[in-house]
């Protein structure tokens, strides 16, 4: 690929352009999602009519081969900026497909059944492309449920699965805040979405025909509706995966894969529901060579904490107690109160405390982590 693929425009960085590409395919959305954050538009697509179609928010990212047609703009500027733009060359709707951006950044795409056959020599991206490949989503997340045992393809920093918020939850209602443009002007939410309608349609017509639908239709085209649905609502834990995949890949550099996870596999306590009953809200326990920490989901800051320590977070989050984060782990709790008195009754019993030491402990160490409106502090980390 030659260099003249490879110019960056209006303010965006080759990190930034990155990071936004990562987060477009993996379909996480920031801001309002009435409007387009991030915009992937096929080669042969027309660039202006997605700049015209209204559908951008201010500032929003747009990868595309004609990205010249984004950085001239429009001569008034909305507030917030007008769009950015990165120049990309090739293509992502099938395997073995590569996107190149930015001159030295090559990511290859391909279906999820090729993941464990995979050797990952860059920024790669593995996509579900059919309900076969969706089946074999489920049983790993299935396996690293039972046996703690994970793909270790999900697991490399250098694997990027797409789709994913559209997998844990289908029938979350994720807007216009990322969206695909086909080659022929056809405006999807993800690239094995449905067609909502064409790119000159404007904005109000294709988020009516949005709001048409029920949930996200970034993967219709390939999975249908139901099967996603279905095998979502029978594993109400897969967001916590969803969370537990990223704390893996991230720990991976540092640590390999020999990493553990509370409520996949089993705890590190015994007596606690075997299985994640927690939101996937709520902070994340693993043990790494030895070391056990707690991970934040919602910025993945990592805490060293000691094994009591540990021990004594699993048993709060595991049996139900309100999680300081807001959301009540346990439909099976009557109330977070209830919950929280069950949980420090048995701390006591199992760490050899009383209930007032447990709470109190507790309530010291949900301030540590910064999760109870408290000034974080740490040992350890990244």
């Amino acid at each position: 690929m030659g260099d003249t693929a490879v110019q960056e425009y209006a303010e965006l960085t080759e990190a930034e352009a990155a990071e936004q590409l990562s987060a477009w395919f993996a379909g996480e959305v920031a801001g309002a999602r009435t409007a387009a954050h991030s915009v992937l538009v096929q080669s042969g697509g027309d660039v202006r009519a997605v700049v015209e179609s209204g559908l951008l928010a201010p500032g929003a990212c747009v990868f595309a081969a004609d990205a010249h047609v984004v950085a001239a703009g429009p001569a008034e500027l909305p507030e917030g900026g007008g769009p950015r733009a990165v120049e990309v060359e090739g293509g992502v709707e099938y395997s073995g497909d590569e996107l190149v951006m930015s001159g030295n950044l090559y990511v290859q795409v391909f279906d999820y059944g090729s993941l464990p056959y995979l050797s990952v020599a860059g920024p790669t991206v593995v996509r579900v492309t059919g309900p076969e490949d969706h089946e074999a989503f489920l049983d790993d997340a299935d396996r690293a449920l039972r046996d703690g045992v994970w793909s270790e393809g999900l697991a490399h920093p250098s694997v990027q699965l797409a789709d994913l918020t559209t997998l844990v939850s289908p029938t979350k209602d994720t807007g216009l805040g990322r969206l695909y443009v086909t080659a022929d002007g056809q405006v999807r939410t993800g690239v094995g979405g449905q067609d909502l309608g064409p790119v000159t349609a404007g904005a109000e017509a294709l988020r009516a025909a949005l709001d048409a639908g029920a949930g996200d239709p970034s993967l219709g085209s390939v999975v249908p509706d139901d099967v996603l649905r279905a095998g979502a609502a029978e594993r109400p834990w897969l967001g916590r995966y969803a969370k537990a995949l990223e704390v893996r890949r991230r720990l991976a550099p540092k640590y390999g894969t020999d990493v553990r996870v509370s409520g996949f596999g089993g705890r590190f306590t015994e007596g606690l529901p075997a299985h994640p009953v927690e939101s996937a809200d709520e902070v994340l326990l693993v043990e790494v060579l030895g070391d056990f920490l707690a991970v934040r989901t919602h910025d993945y800051r990592l805490f060293r904490l000691g094994k009591g320590s540990a021990r004594l977070l699993e048993i709060f989050s595991a049996l139900g107690a309100t999680s300081p984060l807001g959301a009540t782990s346990s439909p099976d709790a009557a109330n977070s109160t209830d919950a929280a008195a069950h949980a420090a009754a048995t701390a006591a019993r199992l760490l050899d405390m009383t209930d007032d030491e447990a709470r109190d402990a507790h309530a010291a160490l949900t301030a540590r982590l910064g999760l109870a409106g408290a000034p974080a502090a740490t040992t350890g980390g990244a």
